[in-house]
């Protein structure tokens, strides 16, 4: 007996020190932590982890799949990790788990992966990406390779091999499948990198008719990431005035300032009636969203006085919903607010909410009044320009856009339908790996059409071409300004 007791003792003792000994050294310094070799029981561990979780926080797991379909999704990843993986062979399973959810603000993001070792790690230097089956270079770093050149290979790895991968780190909400296409062209670059990590590089493309085979050295990737080539214009919000017709460009909701924000579209909107413009383009091409209030402030100069926007918010309670997330200070300001407008308004809503039992789903109405500083308004024309990387509020706005028939929409499809969207994502990270995940805690429900899941799409498909890139045309703004 005291035999079976010291066998059973000891195999607890081993079990516990296999999977302490099995922990991530993705905080350890060496040359390429992404491709270190994690024992399956870690990883087991971790995907049982991010199970719990989802059920825990996300407030709609099965509102684009079944339940049958996310655990059988859920058992393929297990069987997956039944042998040793590096960090990305697993993040791409956690991700092809994740992808079965259909929300694109649960998800793992790869660059992630690229920050681990960001002072040492080197990038190739440049950009691609993909059109019509072929791979094109659509930034150059320091002007190292020409722009709109077809890439071949980048050392001895094919792009449209890599184009797979790259598919499993691109989100999608929905069903929005044609959008997640134009998305893993932006996660390509990020792909490649962590393939092939070298200093220097062997790359083959085709410039002008003629194939080329080029040997080049990879900069720091904090160098390239940091560099204006990369970085673009930091500007959120510019304004072009084109006689009669003006373009209005938004990169992002998630200022700095809200304030700014908001006193910038003011004085924007001020400009168009003094340059009396009677054609107006919003251009929210790879905006990827930031704060519902800011889509609203926008919606306020498009649609007249006094003019109801109603969302639903559905949250789920937990320990790792917004109201949690607040400091002490935060949550006594909260509180307080929150009493002023008691019983009337979303924020005594969502009070009564968070003295609710962890695990309670609720129902929040929104129905703000759209209204500006200035109560401006902008009748004239609209156009809207849209991609696969306008994501969230942008997505939202365009729904908004089509169902109240405010004009044309260009481009290409959006990610995200007319039933609204995920939102108010927070990260937790896995204990094995400590890989980041972030988790939706918030479905907005649009009152556009609540019975669709249909994807966005353009009246006018708009998809520029390898000359196009190479000529640095910008096929919208020509669309636009001749009709």
């Amino acid at each position: 007996m005291r035999k079976i007791l010291l066998f059973l003792c000891l195999s607890i003792l081993l079990t516990s020190g296999f999977a302490q000994s099995c922990k991530s050294f993705v905080f350890r310094h060496n040359t390429n932590p992404t491709q270190e070799k994690i024992c399956s029981l870690a990883l087991i561990e971790d995907l049982k982890e991010l199970k719990e979780r989802l059920l825990e926080i996300h407030p709609d797991l099965y509102r684009y799949t079944s339940s049958r379909s996310l655990d059988s999704a859920f058992i393929c990843a297990i069987e997956r990790c039944g042998t040793e993986r590096t960090l990305l062979e697993f993040s791409q399973i956690l991700n092809d788990y994740l992808l079965e959810i259909r929300d694109s603000h649960t998800f793992f993001n790869v660059r992630e992966l690229l920050s681990y070792d960001r002072y040492s790690r080197h990038y190739l230097p440049f950009w691609i990406t993909q059109m019509n089956e072929k791979f094109l270079i659509a930034k150059a770093w320091k002007s190292s390779f020409p722009v709109g050149s077809e890439l071949l290979a980048f050392n001895h790895l094919d792009p449209k091999k890599t184009i797979k991968t790259a598919l499993g780190f691109s989100p999608i909400e929905a069903y929005t499948s044609i959008a997640q296409e134009e998305l893993s062209s932006y996660v390509l670059s990020g792909i490649l990198n962590l393939q092939s990590p070298m200093k220097t590089s062997t790359v083959s493309y085709v410039y002008k008719g003629d194939t080329i085979i080029k040997e080049v050295k990879s900069p720091r990737l904090r160098k390239v990431l940091n560099s204006p080539e990369f970085l673009g214009d930091n500007a959120q919000i510019t304004y072009q005035h084109y006689d009669k017709k003006a373009v209005l460009s938004i990169t992002s909701f998630s200022p700095t300032s809200i304030g700014s924000f908001k006193k910038r579209l003011d004085d924007i909107f001020k400009k168009i009636q003094a340059d009396s413009i009677e054609s107006l383009a919003i251009d929210l091409r790879n905006n990827t969203g930031g704060y519902i209030l800011l889509q609203e402030y926008l919606m306020s100069f498009l649609a007249p006085e006094g003019t109801k926007y109603s969302n639903h918010y559905v949250y789920k309670r937990s320990d790792y919903d917004r109201f949690e997330q607040l400091s002490r200070v935060q949550k006594w300001r909260f509180k307080k607010t929150a009493k002023r407008y008691y019983p009337n308004g979303a924020i005594a809503q969502e009070w009564d909410f968070y003295n609710s039992p962890k695990g309670t789903i609720d129902t929040v109405l929104n129905e703000p009044i759209l209204s500006n500083r200035y109560k401006q308004e902008f009748r004239g024309k609209c156009t809207l320009f849209i991609n696969g990387m306008s994501m969230s509020a942008s997505a939202n706005f365009a729904a908004w856009f089509a169902t109240s028939n405010r004009g044309s929409i260009v481009g290409t499809p959006a990610t995200g339908t007319y039933t609204g969207t995920f939102a108010n994502p927070v990260t937790i990270y896995l204990n094995n790996t400590a890989l980041p995940i972030m988790i939706s805690t918030m479905k907005v429900n649009s009152q556009q059409d609540p019975s669709s899941n249909k994807p966005i799409f353009p009246n006018v498909l708009l998809t520029p071409t390898a000359v196009d890139i190479q000529e640095g045309k910008d096929i919208h703004l020509t669309y636009f300004l001749s009709h």
